[in-house]
């Protein structure tokens, strides 16, 4: 077996966080004014996700009772959301860099296939199995990615809503319903994650990247939320709903907004204190220190979005600085991403 079997034999379910955050860093960068470097991350991001589905579609073909094995898993099975949001990602760019609704919808509608086997398949295995995990081992950060999947699609839902004429009405009423779906299931997981990482020991290790998606989760729900407010013209129930709507987005935003602080001292927590190497390295990369990366840009996003569903022009000061913070992160993740290929692939150094 080769480097290149061995990779994708192992391949973690969740390396589409690589196409979530490059491609959120692509739409934060077209908002904040880097046109350029947001259309250039954006043909990245396409290069990316093919060789991503073309590593998974190997992997299923040569290695399926890996496959099983990990979607079954309470640590990798959640990993799998990560290809149903790294597709709707990917339709928001076709549609702000091309125009091109028409592939967003055939996006939209493979992602949601996808979604409905990996959603319903995966909460099947966890309730029949005779082999529970208790709660201190089967739940961290990753599970939020679910939310991020749900919340995706209705983002994704509302964009191509523009297009479609009288039907509208019914693609906006199904993005109502996901975004509603993905907050109740981040009350359900946030409720469950804050009692395990609150009551139970917690090493440096095991507090890594992925917790940041308690922060994303809020983001792309507060996106979600804002996407159906600015759609409203659309679909009158919307408007009848809007106070309940503003609301909601605001909730969302400010719980983001409370993470952040937290999150940021328990990073140097666990690699000040903990010295825990950092992604620059190609010892220090960890594929899951994308899911930091995919937070810190739909933060952008969300609150830009967010100034404009809401008229509030001054929250746009908060995009504009912030986008720096998350192209250092992604910079950073992608130096050792970089790193770690031309080591394992070629034998270089640098």
């Amino acid at each position: 077996m080769n480097a290149l079997d061995r990779r994708i034999k192992a391949l973690l379910p969740g390396y589409f966080a690589l196409v979530m955050a490059t491609g959120i860093i692509s739409i934060a960068c077209l908002l904040t004014n880097f046109n350029l470097l947001g259309k250039g991350l954006f043909y990245l991001n396409i290069l990316f996700l093919i060789g991503l589905l073309c590593a998974l579609t190997y992997r299923l073909l040569r290695y399926w009772p890996d496959v099983v094995a990990d979607f079954k898993s309470y640590q990798r099975g959640p990993g799998f959301f990560t290809l149903i949001a790294a597709l709707c990602i990917m339709g928001n760019q076709v549609i702000l860099f091309e125009g091109m609704s028409g592939l967003a919808t055939i996006l939209l509608i493979v992602a949601a296939i996808l979604w409905f086997f990996i959603i319903y398949g995966f909460f099947y295995n966890l309730t029949v199995t005779d082999d529970k995990k208790p709660l201190k081992e089967g739940i961290n950060g990753t599970w939020l990615i679910i939310i991020v999947s749900i919340q995706a699609l209705s983002v994704l839902i509302s964009f191509v809503s523009d297009e479609i004429g009288p039907v509208a009405e019914i693609y906006l009423f199904l993005a109502a319903c996901l975004f509603l779906v993905g907050c109740i299931f981040y009350l359900y997981l946030m409720s469950l994650i804050i009692y395990r990482i609150s009551f139970f020991p917690l090493n440096a290790m095991e507090l890594g990247a992925p917790y940041w998606i308690n922060m994303g989760a809020t983001a792309i729900s507060t996106l979600a939320g804002s996407m159906l407010i600015l759609h409203e013209k659309h679909f009158s129930f919307l408007i009848e709903i809007r106070p309940f709507l503003k609301g909601f987005v605001l909730l969302f935003w400010a719980a983001g907004s409370w993470w952040i602080p937290l999150l940021l001292l328990l990073g140097a927590w666990r690699h000040i204190v903990k010295k825990v190497k950092v992604p620059t390295t190609a010892a220090g990369y960890d594929p899951t220190y994308w899911a930091m990366v995919f937070p810190l840009g739909m933060y952008v996003v969300s609150t830009f979005r967010l100034s404009e569903a809401l008229d509030i022009p001054f929250l746009k000061l908060i995009p504009n600085g912030f986008i720096y913070l998350a192209l250092f992160a992604w910079t950073a993740v992608m130096i050792g991403f970089i790193r770690q290929i031309l080591k394992v692939f070629w034998n270089i150094k640098i």
